[in-house]
């Protein structure tokens, strides 16, 4: 398995070394896991994962497009609006 360095604050760091000992698991698998909520999926389990969803629906390809454009663009502003909201500083 490839290994990944990355630079964390210290507090980001003793979150996540804390909620993994919570949880009786691995560093690596709270950021896994987290990579895998937040839609990070390798280019095979993506293809896999769109398949799947053409092969269970009535829509026409653009349609699907169309419409997985929209729903991503929703998502991310939704995103977006929270972490404005949650941002320090900001009354929400």
């Amino acid at each position: 398995m490839p290994r990944l360095s990355i630079t964390l604050s210290e507090e980001r760091h003793r979150a996540v070394k804390e909620a993994a000992a919570r949880r009786g698991t691995t560093i690596t698998t709270i950021i896994d896991e987290s990579l895998e909520a937040c839609g990070v999926k390798s280019q095979t389990r993506a293809e896999e994962l769109v398949a799947r969803a053409r092969s269970r629906s009535s829509l026409s390809p653009e349609e699907a497009e169309r419409l997985a454009v929209a729903e991503v663009r929703a998502y991310r502003a939704e995103r977006q609006a929270k972490a404005s909201a949650d941002a320090p500083g900001r009354a929400g």
